[in-house]
């Protein structure tokens, strides 16, 4: 699953609890079909590329889900603050909390990346 001196559980953790955030991402964006789903599979990109350009190394992973965090969040208050969201149930209270909860589970998978570049240093 890792490549040898990578952190071991910790990266192990961290890849599962980002793929497990692309596999919500996608599932929860077929279910809504609100048509913002470009919008969020963006995300899934993001950490992709994120990942590639770290050459998957721990330290570059934990940075591209940081990143990808921030995007999340960003995503989450722009829709948030859409006029057209203020039409809807639970309105943007909703967006927030449901956008809050992708973008720590990309930050709990940062940290796991964290740990497993801390162990391979040393």
């Amino acid at each position: 699953m890792t490549r040898s001196g990578q952190g071991g559980w910790a990266f192990g953790a961290g890849l599962a609890l980002a793929g497990a955030a692309c596999l919500l991402t996608v599932w929860t964006t077929i279910v809504r079909d609100d048509g913002s789903g470009a919008a969020a599979l963006m995300l899934i990109l993001a950490a992709g590329v994120g990942s590639f350009a770290a050459l998957f190394q721990p330290a570059g992973m934990a940075r591209a889900m940081v990143g990808t965090a921030a995007m999340q969040a960003a995503l989450g208050w722009l829709t948030a603050t859409a006029p057209s969201t203020a039409n809807l149930p639970g309105g943007p209270t909703k967006v927030l909390i449901f956008s809050g909860g992708f973008a720590l589970l990309w930050l709990v998978s940062a940290a796991f990346f964290h740990v497993a570049g801390r162990r391979a240093r040393g």
